[in-house]
């Protein structure tokens, strides 16, 4: 069985944080293909306080209107690192939206999508009462919600059905899910529908991303805006 929250409120236990696009699959990618770490950034300002603390390791991932800032080394995308070296790689993830979808008191948490939910899956299964949420919680993404919903639907088959299992109902193939999700839109307005169909594949990625640290980046001590946090996110072993 599993709970599902659609509210940004602390999870009673193991939380399952599911994020298909922008950046879940690609940060699920990343560990998958070797990187040590990943650390998820609100912004570029923080991703470049990070690298400069993890020198020639880190490895600057993000974009502003499909391009990486100055001083990254690519965008956020699946099809680009699928042909990037990775391996022990410290990588930085420009990705505000799954940055803001976890709370910094949150300890246990899990990074579920489409591409790693065998892996996904089997974790949950040995796990007591675990939430999931879709990132963009209180008002989820759509691709996040379709992705829920299969994650629902597979461990609670008998359960009613809900707000995440009628979606999925409704869009019964991941890749059109995705492809009709303003994110989607996003990344086919681009010329990126490539990006649609990587991150719609089940179970490519045996890995589950897990939090491992919340940085906290005071505005007055970094010159921010805001208070900001960035969290890391590393290989789950048993």
């Amino acid at each position: 069985m599993c709970r599902v929250d659609l509210c940004l409120r602390p999870a009673p236990g193991p939380l399952f944080l599911v994020e298909v696009l922008p950046a879940g699959s690609v940060l699920t990618l990343l560990l998958a293909q070797g990187a040590q770490e990943v650390w998820v950034a609100p912004g570029p300002k923080v991703a470049r306080l990070l690298a400069q603390e993890l020198g020639r390791e880190a490895l600057l991932l993000g974009e502003v209107e499909g391009f990486p800032p100055e001083g990254f080394h690519g965008r956020v995308s699946l099809v680009e690192l699928e042909a990037t070296e990775v391996k022990g790689k410290r990588a930085i993830l420009v990705a505000p939206m799954l940055n803001a979808s976890l709370l910094p008191e949150e300890k246990e948490v899990y990074l579920a999508g489409f591409r790693n939910a065998k892996a996904a899956l089997e974790l949950a299964r040995s796990l007591p009462s675990p939430t999931f949420r879709p990132a963009g919680a209180p008002e989820p993404l759509l691709s996040a919600l379709v992705a829920t919903g299969f994650f629902q639907k597979k461990l609670s088959q008998e359960g009613p059905p809900t707000l995440a299992t009628a979606l999925l109902k409704a869009f019964p193939d991941p890749q059109e899910a995705l492809f009709q999700s303003p994110e989607g839109q996003a990344l086919h307005r681009e010329g990126r529908t490539e990006e649609l169909a990587r991150a719609s594949l089940i179970g490519v990625d045996p890995v589950v991303p897990r939090l491992a640290e919340t940085r906290f980046f005071p505005k007055e001590a970094f010159g921010l805006t805001q208070d900001r946090f960035a969290q890391r996110f590393v290989p789950w072993s048993a």
